[in-house]
Formats: structure tokens, C-alpha cells, sequence
């Protein structure tokens, strides 16, 4: 059934005065072990997982390489550009996004990739098994681009659709271009700048998937690729109640209501936050609480069931160096945390660390996802710390 929502004005977000944070601390071993395994040290900042190799086994992509599993050894298969980045962390690589999507439907998965400097929407075309580059496409070059995810915008239970993240709002699938050559497809939503971050999810109950960024949320048209898309303004990602950059916007019913609520934090500055969905005579009014303010750039985020209680958990990690020392706690310890949500009418996160001041963090993307086929919930990440790392999660033995 759908729900009738009139967002309200900026000043109904405002945040409790008590976070609802329970903090294990950062020394304070986490009830689930988790096994860390080094599969490289390129300074790049985005990952992805998918079974490219069609082995029924998932591997994993990031900066220039692919990773096979079981052995993980590192095959190349792209040359990125960029200044580079120093062992200090300075600099940067342009590849944004590591997307595994099948873009020409040969049936092998391609990668998909978004460039800040190169201002570009791209995808490599999988050719493993031959010698040289994956051969690159590139669809958009409208602007910068943060970063971009998968998800499920044409409502068919699938993310198969890229959301790729700059100031306009648009959406990617794949297509066939006008002289019949596999492409990935423009969709766009909204032309007015925003933030950077975004997500996709049904806000309003309606069935259909709407468009998440941090100035508004858009209401779904039934035909998504040519019906007008409606704007709804909010405002998430800053403790002020104003809308600032954030990394993924994801929707979770938090406190067990059954209204959907919104997870996100601040990309660059201090703040995890979740905004409560509240029904009144005006609509739905958004209520911001704080998960967490004591550690910044949390620039990646997942939703999985970390402990295998039912319930999904938020995963994060601390970004390395994202604008070269200019931010806050720039230089502070990285750590790559999961908070474990207790749903109620007073929801309860407890944080615990997955890897704690041992040179590790998040970049712009990780991913929560079983890659050993144990089932549970792994995670993987990257940053231009150097990686990808592996925390193989040991809840199930197998």
C-alpha cells in the first residue's frame, strides 16, 4: 500500500540529544572473529566482487587487477590514470568505482568504472584469458563523478542499474547504442546540482524503487526511463540538519516500525547517522540520530548480517587521505568497524572493530558478501593505504 509523504523543511531534522551509539571501543575484541588476508597493496580506492571467470566462485577487482579466486593471485587487466599515489597516501588513481555488471551480454561479467578526473562514465570489456587490456568504452563525460552503485531502479528485484554519483542525477543500464553496439544507457532524473552520494530503495511504499541523494529524495514515475521523476526535498550527511557529501544512502527499517528509515554518513567530516521516518498530519518528517561522531570519513558503507542474528548490521572503515591531509582527523588511526543494530522503539548500534590501527581502512566502496561460500559475511576493502584486504568473517565453521 502505498504512503502518502510531504517531506518537511529543514529544521524537522534535527538530531536526539543522545546518540544512540553503544561503543565496544576499539581495543574490545569483536564477538565475531575476523581473519585478515592481504590480496594486494595497490593505492587505488574502489572493489568490487563477482564471479568474472564463471566458475561459480566470486573474485574480486580493484585498481588495475583481477583476483581469481581460490588463489587470489593478482592478473592485470586495465592501466588506470591519475597523478599516482606516494607512499604517504598523496594522490590519487581515477577509478572510482568497480562495478561488476555484464554490459554487452555475452554472459561474462564486465566492470564498470567512474572517473573523478576524467570525468567519465566507462566500462572494460571482459576478455580474460587473452593477452592485454580489457578494452575500454567510455559512455559519459558530463562531469566528476564521485563514485557509483548498483542498484535497483526499473523495480525488477535486480541491481543491474548504475547510479553513478556527480552533481546531476542520472542512471546507467545496459543497452545498445543506435548502431547496434553494447553500451550502457543514460537515463536522466534531475539536472539541478547536488551533494555527492546517493542510493535507490521504495521510500514512499508504492512498489517502486525511488532515487536517493542527499538534497532530496525522487519519487518514481511508473515508467522510470521516460515518466517525470518527483522531487522530495531533504537534507542528510551533516550534524546541522543541512545536507553535505555522503557515501552510499541505504534504507533499513531501524527501529522496527515497518516504515522504511535512511542509514548514511558524512563522506569527509565526522558523523554516522540515521534518519527516522515519522508519520504526522504533514507527511513523513525525517529525524536525524547519531550512530556514531567520534571517528570521520566514513566514505563506505554496507548493510549485511554481520552476526547471522536476522537482522542486518552496518559495516564502515575509515577513509585514507581523501583530500591529501586536508581533513578532519586526516591522520587519525584507520579502522574498519561493524556496528551491530539491536531494532526496538530505542534502536541500539554497538560498535565493534573488524580491524583496528593496523594500517587498514575503506575507500570509497567495500563489500559485505560471503566470498569463501561459508555463509556468512565477509568483508572486503581498499584504500590508498594499499590493498585489497580480505577480513574473512569466522561466525560459521565449516
Amino acid at each position: 500500500m502505498r504512503i502518502a509523504l510531504r517531506c518537511v523543511a529543514v529544521a524537522a531534522l534535527q538530531m536526539l540529544a543522545v546518540p544512540c551509539l553503544t561503543s565496544a571501543g576499539d581495543g574490545v575484541q569483536s564477538p565475531i572473529k575476523f581473519v585478515m588476508h592481504r590480496l594486494g597493496d595497490y593505492r587505488s580506492e574502489a572493489l568490487g566482487v563477482g564471479d568474472f571467470n564463471n566458475d561459480k566462485k566470486p573474485d574480486v577487482v580493484a585498481g588495475p587487477n583481477l583476483y581469481l579466486a581460490p588463489d587470489w593471485k593478482p592478473i592485470k587487466i586495465r592501466t588506470l590514470t591519475g597523478p599516482g599515489v606516494d607512499d604517504a597516501g598523496k594522490g590519487y588513481m581515477d577509478d572510482f568505482s568497480n562495478l561488476p555488471l555484464d554490459v554487452d551480454g555475452d554472459g561474462r561479467l564486465d566492470v564498470v568504472s567512474v572517473g573523478w578526473f576524467g570525468k567519465c562514465v566507462r566500462w572494460h570489456r571482459n576478455s580474460l584469458g587473452t593477452q592485454g587490456d580489457w578494452a575500454e568504452v567510455i559512455v559519459d563525460n558530463s562531469g566528476n563523478f564521485e563514485s557509483a552503485e548498483l542498484e535497483d531502479i526499473d523495480g525488477d528485484g535486480k541491481k543491474l542499474e548504475v547510479l553513478a554519483n556527480s552533481k546531476p542525477t542520472a542512471w546507467f543500464e545496459a543497452g545498445k547504442d543506435a548502431s547496434g553496439k553494447p553500451t550502457l544507457i543514460k537515463h536522466v532524473i534531475s539536472e539541478k546540482p547536488m551533494n555527492f552520494g546517493g542510493g535507490a530503495g521504495d521510500i514512499n511504499g508504492d512498489g517502486r524503487p525511488d532515487v536517493l541523494r542527499p538534497d532530496a529524495w525522487f519519487e518514481a514515475p511508473r515508467d522510470p526511463r521516460s515518466g517525470q521523476w518527483i522531487e522530495h526535498p531533504w537534507a542528510l550527511g551533516a550534524p546541522d540538519g543541512k545536507a553535505d557529501h555522503t557515501p552510499q544512502i541505504l534504507m533499513c527499517d531501524v527501529n522496527g516500525d515497518s516504515l522504511p528509515d535512511v542509514v548514511t554518513s558524512s563522506a569527509h567530516k565526522y558523523g554516522i547517522f540515521w534518519y527516522e521516518q515519522i508519520r504526522d498530519e504533514r507527511g513523513a518528517v525525517w529525524k536525524q540520530h547519531v550512530i556514531d561522531d567520534t571517528w570521520s570519513q566514513a566514505h563506505s558503507l554496507a548493510l549485511a548480517d554481520i552476526d547471522g542474528d536476522g537482522t542486518p548490521d552496518l559495516v564502515t572503515g575509515k577513509r585514507f587521505m581523501a583530500h591529501n591531509g586536508k581533513d578532519p582527523d586526516e591522520f587519525g588511526k584507520l579502522g574498519v568497524y561493524w556496528y551491530r543494530l539491536e531494532r526496538g522503539p530505542q534502536p541500539k548500534w554497538t560498535r565493534y572493530p573488524i580491524s583496528f590501527d593496523e594500517g587498514v581502512g575503506s575507500g570509497v566502496t567495500l563489500c559485505a558478501v560471503d566470498l569463501d561460500a561459508d555463509g556468512d559475511v565477509d568483508v572486503l576493502v581498499t584504500g590508498k593505504w594499499g590493498g585489497p584486504v580480505w577480513f574473512e568473517n569466522k561466525l560459521t565453521v565449516r
